[in-house]
């Protein structure tokens, strides 16, 4: 009787050890593919949103080969990033993308809207960085 209950406690401990390693396991997984999905989506939000202020800032030369459906393919990009973002990420780091997308669209050929542009974009990263934990 006693063998038999050994065995039993035994296969219960080793049953319960795996099913804490593939928890641990599914645990890492999952924080990996967060991290990756927050990135790719800041990627997506900040390539549209650079383009999107130079467009709005650019020069006369720049706006004349200019294609319309740039600026449609752009505006989707930045819904699709910032869209990431927001089901992602902190209510910080959100703030700090609206705060960046909104100087995108705002920007003008000048140094201050220039300055608050780039100090939007460097808010928005630092707090990215600081979530995903690669400061």
């Amino acid at each position: 009787m006693i063998n038999v209950l050994a065995g039993v406690v035994g296969a219960l401990l080793g049953f319960s050890g795996a099913l804490l390693g593939a928890w641990i396991k599914s645990r890492g997984e999952h924080r990996k593919w967060l991290r990756e999905q927050k990135l790719a989506g800041a990627a997506e939000m900040v390539s549209a949103g650079t383009n999107i202020y130079e467009f709005r800032s650019g020069s006369k030369a720049w706006l004349e080969s200019f294609e319309p459906s740039e600026l449609r393919e752009w505006q989707s990009q930045l819904q699709k990033g910032r869209a990431a973002i927001h089901l992602l990420c902190t209510r910080e780091t959100r703030d700090r993308a609206d705060a960046f997308v909104r100087s995108c669209w705002h920007a003008k050929d000048d140094k201050e809207n220039l300055a608050e542009a780039v100090q939007a974009l460097r808010a928005f990263t630092a707090s990215l960085r600081k979530e995903v934990g690669s400061d």
